[in-house]
């Protein structure tokens, strides 16, 4: 009786017979479909944290919104930069209340003045320079070491 599967054959005779080929085709193909799946997945979460890598949570930072919201807010150090008028200006996202909401949800342009520790929200709105509702005096909140340390360098 002659045997189709290659095991009546001498080990230095032995090759790969249709089943076996199967077999190993589709180990390879189970292979680099997870190899490519872990790389995308990776992909993926890369670019989650690249919007949301290096923003800066502001603790316990007060909102235009009336309500006082239960959000976070957070800074992007990225787009810090001392104007001519001596003020700091940044980009804050707030009311964020999932980490996927840092710099998609409340975007607004902030100024802060380090000699004053003024914050001025929403800036270039109205006349926001004088506006008490968009003006917090940030010498006794919670955010202020992070504002003096991120925007004023100290």
């Amino acid at each position: 009786m002659k045997l189709l599967d290659g095991s009546g054959r001498r080990p230095d005779e032995r090759r790969l017979c249709g089943g076996d080929r199967v077999r190993v085709l589709a180990i390879a193909a189970a292979l680099l479909l997870a190899t490519v799946a872990e790389a995308q997945s990776t992909a993926r979460e890369g670019s989650r944290e690249g919007w949301q890598k290096g923003w800066i949570e502001e603790p316990a930072t007060k909102s235009l919104n009336v309500e006082g919201g239960s959000g976070h807010a957070y800074l992007d150090p990225t787009s810090v930069h001392r104007a001519d008028d001596g003020l700091v200006y940044f980009i804050e996202s707030s009311e964020v209340s999932r980490p996927e909401e840092i710099g998609k949800v409340g975007l607004m342009k902030d100024a802060y003045d380090c000699g004053k520790n003024i914050k001025y929200m929403c800036v270039g709105i109205g006349n926001w320079r004088n506006d008490k509702k968009s003006t917090i005096d940030a010498a006794n909140e919670p955010a202020l070491p992070v504002y003096r340390k991120y925007l004023c360098g100290d």
